[in-house]
This record gives structure tokens, sequence and C-alpha cells, in this order.
């Protein structure tokens, strides 16, 4: 009796949520149709019909995926769709002499690949289309090949501490690297939609003290990093060839190796298979002198390898309102996004607060506003539970979706995939600036190591 009153209680159920914005008639969920349309968003080929355009659309509650192709008049029609909410990508890729004859100009590349998307899409029988608009992926020589943000075992490998990411040439031509930022962004962690957020959830930075007048632009245009660190040299002191990479360290040390940190104790490492050796790092962030120099003790786990250049601590957030990292950590779990960009005149980007602050007070973070015209290139990361998800950071143009690892502290990175090798041998990484497709996971962090 019990079990036939739960299955009647679930049917009720089932059909007091399935009213008329399901679809349903009230006789069960039914299924839906959903229309995309896709169009340029380049200036000079504003609003023309995208043909031959790759669609995917990922449920975020079941994480199905299901693709498409547009027509000649830019639509794909998704027939048999689980009402639900959707995340949309798209993308085009146009060879360099369809490019010309559509846009009156060269292309900057053999290919120029579009990308646009559309999160927290709510698919039922009253909201049945969405329209995406492309633009051109920003393909730069420099890009970020591999990011080791998920640490190994805490107690059996190194933590957090053997993080690192690397910075790959993948031109033909030599990269000096002095002067490079790399940047980690400030972005919202949930997908709560709040008076202060986008309709994805992300932070609505036209909301911030100082920037109410700026408009959409505050989010279209800006990024927004908490944490800023750049390479030193004088222009031509640290090259990077063609094919080759250069490898940036939270702490350059053989994490391998038993260390004793700066409070005298001893650091254990059970199982060396687990992390890396960074002691042959090309950069580090040591950030000793800069805590001492703002009245703070060093970290204890930051410990100087004297063979190795520090990075410039470039932002650590506004004088007298500093972030509270200690040294140069990334989110274990994958909620963070990473830049790398050239600026001349970096010193006069300005920060502003959260957009959730209503007061300055002397814990207010401070973030400091980046031209999106300036990046190189980007990768933003998830959460690899895929019940938490945070929203998209990062314009379409600079990444279209997100990598992940598959938990933390498990020895994983994410790498880019190998696209080509060039007649002289070099390696070419595909870059088309959508991470879903460009990069992989490795079970096993390897410094200038590749994917395939």
């Amino acid at each position: 009796m019990k079990k036939l009153l739960l299955i009647l209680a679930t049917a009720l159920a089932v059909t007091s949520c399935s009213e008329d914005d399901f679809g349903t008639g009230g006789n069960g969920l039914q299924a839906v149709s959903h229309q995309v349309t896709l169009k340029y968003a380049d200036d000079n080929l504003s609003g023309v019909l995208v043909d031959g355009g790759m669609v995917k659309l990922t449920n975020t509650n079941t994480g199905d995926i299901i693709e498409g192709t547009t027509n000649a008049n830019g639509i794909v029609n998704f027939n048999q769709l689980l009402p639900g909410t959707y995340n949309i990508t798209a993308s085009k890729n146009l060879s360099a002499s369809v490019f010309a004859e559509l846009f009156g100009y060269s292309a900057p590349s053999s290919e120029v690949v579009f990308n646009g998307v559309a999160d927290n899409v709510v698919v039922n029988i009253n909201l049945n289309a969405t329209v995406i608009e492309l633009k051109a992926a920003r393909l730069g020589d420099l890009v970020i090949k591999q990011i080791y943000y998920a640490g190994s075992h805490t107690t059996q490998g190194a933590s957090f501490r053997d993080q690192f990411i690397e910075i790959y040439n993948n031109s033909n031509e030599t990269i000096y690297a002095d002067g490079l930022y790399i940047a980690l962004l400030q972005t919202k962690n949930n997908t709560t939609v709040t008076s202060f957020s986008l309709a994805n959830g992300q932070y609505d930075w036209s909301k911030s003290i100082g920037l109410q007048g700026m408009g959409n632009a505050a989010n279209t245009d800006y990024v927004y990093a908490d944490y800023v660190v750049q390479i030193p040299g004088g222009g031509r002191q640290y090259p990077i060839l063609p094919g080759a990479s250069i490898v940036v360290a939270s702490s350059a040390l053989n994490h391998k190796s038993p260390l004793v940190d700066l409070t005298g104790n001893p650091i254990n490492i059970n199982n060396p298979d687990l992390t890396v050796d960074l002691s042959g790092a090309d950069f580090e962030a040591y950030l000793g002198d800069f805590r001492i120099s703002i009245g703070e003790e060093p970290y204890k786990y930051d410990i100087e390898n004297p063979a190795v250049p520090n990075l410039n601590i470039a932002y650590w957030g506004r004088p007298g309102y500093y972030g509270g990292n200690k040294d140069l950590l990334m989110d274990a779990l994958g909620r963070d996004s990473y830049i790398i960009f050239r600026a001349s005149d970096f010193a006069l980007y300005q920060n502003y607060s959260q957009p959730d602050v209503t007061e300055i007070v002397s814990a207010t973070k401070f973030c400091v506003q980046i031209p999106v015209s300036v990046i190189i290139d980007g990768v933003d990361t998830q959460n690899f539970n895929q019940a938490s998800p945070r929203p998209k950071c990062l314009p379409s143009e600079i990444d279209a979706s997100y990598t992940a690892t598959d938990a933390s502290y498990n020895s994983q990175s994410v790498i880019r995939k190998t696209k080509e090798i060039a007649p002289d041998g070099r390696i070419i990484l595909l870059d088309s600036n959508n991470s879903a497709t460009d990069f992989v996971k490795l079970n096993r962090a390897n410094p200038r190591g590749f994917a395939n």
C-alpha cells in the first residue's frame, strides 16, 4: 500500500511540475523543438547569416549533448529536446579565400575560426529560439599550452605547491617572453543569478562602484584580474624559440624530493611519482620580498630557488587592500580563468571592487580592469564537480568553452592537443579558441611534454 501511495505521489508531482512551459498538456513530460540561428558579429559582416555553422547543445542537468549544422539561412532546428536548461556553443571555420570573399580583406591566417556561446538557455514550449552572434577567435603566436592547477595528493604528493603554467611559441619565429603578463581572473564561483550578476550568473561589472556609467561594455570589453604577474626582462632577454615553451612555476623546486619549509618543518613526499620536478622551470612566483614590503611574513611554503628568475608582481590588489593569496595559487577545483597579455601602460589600468560590494571597507577586494583587446590567449577552466558549475568568464572570441580535470589533487593537468607537425619538425598545437576542443587531460602533469 505504501508503494502504491508513493507511485501516486510521484505521478502527481510530475503533473504539478509539468505545466504549459514544459509542453506537457497534462500528459507527462513532452519533447519540444528549439531553433538556433547563427549570425556574424563582425562590423564588416554584421548580421550576415552563418551557413554551415556547427552548433552544440549541452543539457546542464543530464550532460547530454546534441549537435547540428546550420543551413543557408543560418538556422538549425533541434527536435525532440527534453525541456530544460542548455549551454549552447557554436563555431564556424573559414578558409583564407572564403574569408577574403566574405569580408573584403585578407584573412589574418590560413584559417579563421568564429565562435559564439549562450549559457543557461531555457528550452521549453514557450522559449523555442536562440540567436547567437559569432566573433572571430583571436589567434596569437603564444598560447597557453598546459595548466597544472589540480595539484597532487595532499599527503602522498605535493598538494598545491607543484602548480605551474606552460606557455608555448606556436609560430615559426622567435618570440621574446620579456614583459609578458599572466593573470588569474576574478570570477563568480556559482551560477546563481543575483542583483549583481548577469543572466548566466557571472558578475555584472557594470554594477561595480565607479563603473555604473559604463553599461554592458564593462562586461564585454574588459576582464578583471585579482592577481597578475609579469615575465621580467628588458625586451630581448628571454627568447622562446619556435616550437618551444616556458614553464612558470608557483615554486620552482623539485617537488619529488623532501623539503624543509621556512619555519623549519620537514615536508615529506611519500609518493614522488604523483608530483613533478620544477627545479628546471624558467620562472617562479616568489612573493617573499613582496610580502615583507607590505608588512607581512613570507609564506612558509614559498621557498625561493635562486637559480630561477623571479616573476615581477604586477598586481596583487590595491595598496592597502591587497589580495589574500600568499603565493601564486590556482584553484584546485578548476574555478579559474587564465590569460596572457601585453600592455605598455599596465600601470595606468584602473581597479574596481567586485559588483556585490556596496561599501568600501578594509577587507574589500579590488580587481584590475584589463581590455579584452590586449589578450593574446586565454583559457576558462571548470569545476570538476558537474553539480556545481561556474559561469563562463572569457568572451567567446578568447575561449568559447571550458576545459577541466577529473578531480582536485589528482596529478592531472589540462594540455593543448597537437594539430600537426610542420615540415621542419616543429609541433603546431591546436588553437581554435575553444578549450573543450583544444585541450585534453594528462593523467600526470608533464612540464614541456605533449598530449599526443
